[in-house]
């Protein structure tokens, strides 16, 4: 367990803290994200000062220093964390190297007064320039904690690089270290993942690793697997599960993959205690998304994932694609439904469905009894669009078109509603979204 005390929380990988930050560029706008703010209630909240307009630059550290006791007036009983995100790793705004050590030397002096429990210092990128190993220690000296920083929305370091930034830090003093990088493909973000793992054995150092945009959004929540100690969520609105997140509101979410703050808090609950005992069985026509979600319900719920096409091809020694080649499709079910039968009866696991798997009542009645069935659904057009350039779909091999996708979801509509006790639609294509839906009606 790693943790370190602060003066008003502790950050233990055994119950990580959720953030929010502010980010208003002027007093007006600070104020209103604090009413929010008091309305979520998080754990701790990061004001990033970059994102604040500076009116006269020859008076930065007076507008600064305002802006900082204003923060703390209309937050006063939150634990604060002092960013200044520089440009070149995310930030607004662009200042020398001396500039932002004048910056953290003020909130070092004034930091306790006003709540400041730690101060986030880019070390990894400026590690080289003079003066950084000496920024730390006049941190130290003036009582505050450190939080090392490093940012890259270019490109996700190796697991390797992963483990040698996160040292790095170690090294120079942090007393928490993070890193976030932006994926090209699922392997960053196992690079991520993994690289945090493999940092958390060697380091004493509480750990914050993020993977960011849509397809990191999962270890925002997934913090056992990250090793995190802490997350960062959003203030972004119609969080709660009353009502659909808007379309501009999604299309936010896969930026950053940063999520609303209720949401967040819901996923890294589950990640860390147990909401539904049995099977959670995902079935949907193809293109919904099966396999992808599974393996993200699975990361956030602590259980094994098995894919019952996966399954049958590697009990059968063939591709699905070479089975319906050389058998019918009548044949091709009997084998799905001994695998469904054999797979139903494993206990706690995410069982990722062929999209045929619940055309017959029994395979159906078999992931019933031993859990619970969620459908993924979404509209043909949507369908279309993600399976029209794929040839491993043997049913649609020969039939690549739109009309046809929705004469065969028409006809599969039945039996994909009598077997569902659960329903979400995922047309936004949003893993982590759909997942906080279904554990939301778990």
């Amino acid at each position: 367990m790693k943790e370190l005390n602060c003066r008003k929380i502790v950050l233990t990988n055994e119950k990580p803290l959720i953030c929010v930050s502010v980010t208003g560029a002027n007093l007006r706008e600070i104020k209103e994200q604090a009413k929010k703010i008091k309305k979520l209630k998080p754990d701790i909240v990061e004001w990033r000062a970059d994102c604040y307009k500076i009116a006269n630059e020859e008076k930065d550290i007076f507008e600064i220093a305002y802006a900082l006791e204003y923060v703390h007036k209309k937050l006063r009983k939150y634990p604060l964390i002092f960013t200044f995100r520089s440009l070149d790793e995310g930030g607004k705004r662009r200042v020398n190297f001396e500039k932002y050590r004048e910056y953290l030397h003020y909130i070092a002096l004034e930091g306790v007064k006003n709540n400041v429990e730690l101060i986030d210092v880019e070390v990894y990128g400026k590690k080289d320039l003079p003066g950084m190993k000496e920024t730390i220690d006049e941190i130290h000296d003036l009582g505050m904690k450190v939080l090392g920083s490093y940012h890259n929305f270019h490109r996700t370091p190796s697991q390797a690089e992963v483990v040698e930034i996160l040292s790095t830090m170690e090294q120079m003093g942090c007393d928490v270290v993070k890193i976030a990088a932006m994926p090209s493909y699922k392997g960053d973000v196992y690079s991520i993942i993994n690289g945090a793992a493999e940092a958390d054995m060697k380091l004493k150092a509480p750990i914050i690793a993020i993977s960011m945009g849509e397809l990191g959004s999962i270890t925002r929540v997934a913090l056992k697997q990250t090793h995190s100690v802490l997350s960062f969520a959003s203030l972004m609105d119609n969080e709660s599960f009353k009502g659909e997140l808007r379309h501009e509101a999604i299309a936010k979410m896969n930026s950053l993959g940063q999520l609303p703050f209720h949401m967040a808090r819901t996923l890294i609950e589950a990640n860390y205690n147990t909401v539904f005992d049995g099977n959670i069985s995902v079935v949907g026509y193809m293109g919904t998304g099966k396999t992808t979600v599974s393996k993200s319900l699975a990361m956030i719920l602590n259980r094994e994932v098995i894919d019952t096409d996966q399954y049958i091809e590697e009990q059968q020694g063939k591709s699905i694609k070479q089975m319906f080649d050389i058998m019918s499709e009548e044949a091709f079910r009997d084998i799905e439904t001994a695998a469904v039968k054999k797979i139903s009866k494993m206990s706690n696991m995410i069982i990722s469905c062929g999209g045929g798997a619940v055309l017959r009542r029994a395979n159906a009645d078999a992931l019933k009894a031993t859990g619970k069935v969620v459908r993924l659904n979404a509209k043909p057009e949507t369908i279309f669009e993600r399976v029209k350039r794929r040839d491993t779909r043997p049913l649609l091999n020969d039939n690549m078109t739109l009309e046809y996708v929705k004469d065969m979801m028409d006809k599969r509509e039945l039996a994909y509603r009598e077997a569902a006790d659960i329903t979400v639609d995922v047309d936004s294509n949003n893993r982590v979204l759909t997942c906080y839906y279904i554990i939301s009606k778990l």
